[in-house]
Formats: structure tokens, C-alpha cells, sequence
């Protein structure tokens, strides 16, 4: 909160070093160092780094440990005198501490104390599978497959959108009749 005198802001009064404060309406009019957040770092609850990345509907219970001008780091935060906020409530939202999956992208989420907001920490989130296109060697897609005995046929497959992880398990239902090969 800014200091007037005569309308005018003024800055903080120092003298021989010393910042000598204000009361107004009971308060005083500069924060004290030891109330002054310069820093937060975000944590996951528990204390410990952030993830590099967030599974598909996964979610995350976030804490913050605030830096004060006096030097002393604060407790772990996690509900009571912190707020949490994700930049984009498309890829993850925010309810209390815990941070919630809602679409593959770039996880951005910032934490204020006492009226100091963090800067973003990013976590990469998975992208969910939409759909899968199926094409044959020569690119043209596949919607069933008829096969004589001893014939073969190769097939490449895609997980969309592109950015979802490209791992898949394919099967039939009889074994006896045929066999998938993973080349």
C-alpha cells in the first residue's frame, strides 16, 4: 500500500539506515521485512519438486514456501494463506491445492502470499487419445481386413491427435486363426 503526504506519494522514511514506520487506521503503514514476500517457490504438498509432467486425468496437490526480505523461508503452505491459480483453465484448473488434468498442453500455475504472486512453474501435461487411424502400406485407411490363410498384411497405425503417446496393444480375439506382430 503506497504512502501519501499531502496527497503525494512518498516512499519509505529511512534514517541512518533505519526504516521507521507509520500507524494508519491501526496498521502499519509499511509491511515489515520479516512480512515482506520476495519469493515463492511451488512444491507439490508434501514439500518436494514439482513433476515434470502430469498423467492423463491426473491431478496434484500443490504446497509454496514464501521467502521473506528478512531471509527466513516460511512453512509449507498447501491451503490456509495461499492461493493457487492455473494460467490456463483449458489444460488444468485449480480447487484449493489441487490441480486437476482437463487436456494435454503446458500446465502453468502461479501461487500469491501475503499479495505476492509466484512466477508460473509449468508442468507438461499428457495429451488423452482421441482416435486411432489405421492405413495400410500405401497410406490408404483400413476399416476391416480379410485374409486368406497364410497371407499377410501390414498396417500403420496412429494415435490422434499426434502429441498423445503413440503406445498401443493390438489383439485378436482367436490367436488360433491369426497372429498380430508388432515390427
Amino acid at each position: 500500500m503506497p504512502a501519501l503526504y499531502a496527497g503525494k506519494r512518498v516512499g519509505k522514511p529511512l534514517m541512518r539506515g533505519h526504516t521507521y514506520n507509520a500507524m494508519f487506521n491501526g496498521k502499519l503503514v509499511w509491511p515489515l521485512d520479516k512480512d515482506t514476500v520476495v519469493s515463492i517457490r511451488i512444491t507439490d504438498d508434501k514439500g518436494n519438486a514439482l513433476p515434470k509432467s502430469l498423467a492423463v486425468n491426473g491431478t496434484l496437490k500443490l504446497g509454496a514456501k514464501a521467502t521473506y526480505a528478512d531471509g527466513h523461508v516460511g512453512d509449507l503452505l498447501t491451503t490456509k494463506d495461499v492461493t493457487f491459480t492455473s494460467r490456463d483453465t483449458s489444460t488444468a484448473t485449480v480447487s484449493g491445492n489441487t490441480l486437476t488434468w482437463r487436456h494435454g498442453g503446458t500446465i502453468l500455475v502461479t501461487a500469491t502470499v501475503n499479495g505476492f504472486t509466484s512466477a508460473a512453474a509449468s508442468i507438461a501435461s499428457a495429451y488423452a487419445p482421441e482416435s486411432i487411424k489405421v492405413t495400410d502400406d500405401s497410406g490408404q485407411p483400413v476399416d476391416a481386413v480379410t485374409l486368406r490363410v497364410g497371407e499377410t498384411k501390414h498396417f500403420n497405425v496412429r494415435i490422434l491427435p499426434t502429441e498423445a503417446s503413440q503406445e498401443f496393444t493390438a489383439n485378436t480375439g482367436n490367436q488360433t486363426i491369426a497372429t498380430i506382430t508388432k515390427e
